[in-house]
């Protein structure tokens, strides 16, 4: 049986023993519903809701405990999906939000690092569009803070610099160094 999805492991093991969800919600003094959504894979079962599960099952606790699959393929996706800024308006913040939404709870690293690529993103992004909008408004005002083509210049300064600081994570965690996304508001903790 596959360790990496719980919800399927508990099914799996209820309908085995040929027990309905009420009775096996029953038997383990959990709810019903919290069972239900167990299931269905919304929560993940912890502490002791899963001791409770087991017990009723007649398995070890260990046995549901969910293994965190390691793919180091994922993170190098995951880093280098933040350079959908090229492609995307705020494609560097919504295709990791999206891979790291989908993946946090199944690949090991993948809740970490994700956190702070998405810190360091919306951090970039907050200046740059920040910024960008900061100069379509002077434009249209008919009054320039700062000459508007060293504005755009900048901008593309600093999009080059997300892109070099992307790619010397990607290698980094190529080689297994770990990343350098330490920088960054910590809006996601």
């Amino acid at each position: 049986m596959s360790k990496l999805n719980i919800s399927e492991q508990i099914k799996t093991l209820r309908r085995a023993k040929g027990l309905s969800q009420e009775s096996l919600a029953e038997n383990a003094r959990i709810n019903l519903r919290t069972l239900q959504r167990i299931e269905a894979g919304d929560t993940i079962p912890r502490g002791e809701t899963l001791r409770l599960l087991a017990q009723a099952l007649d398995v070890p606790v260990e046995s549901l405990t969910p293994t965190l699959a390691e793919d180091t393929t994922l993170l190098k996706i995951l880093n280098i999906s933040a350079l959908g800024f090229w492609l995307v308006p705020f494609g560097n913040v919504l295709i990791p939000l999206g891979l790291w939404l989908y993946n946090r709870h199944r690949v090991a690293g993948v809740m970490e690092l994700g956190k702070r690529i998405l810190n360091f993103q919306i951090t970039w992004s907050i200046i740059v569009y920040g910024l960008a909008i900061a100069m379509i408004f002077s434009v249209f005002a008919g009054r320039f803070i700062l000459n508007p083509l060293l504005v755009v210049c900048f901008l593309f300064l600093l999009s080059f610099l997300n892109t070099v600081f992307i790619l010397i994570n990607h290698f980094k965690i190529v080689r297994g160094e770990g990343d350098s996304y330490g920088m960054g508001l910590k809006i996601i903790s």
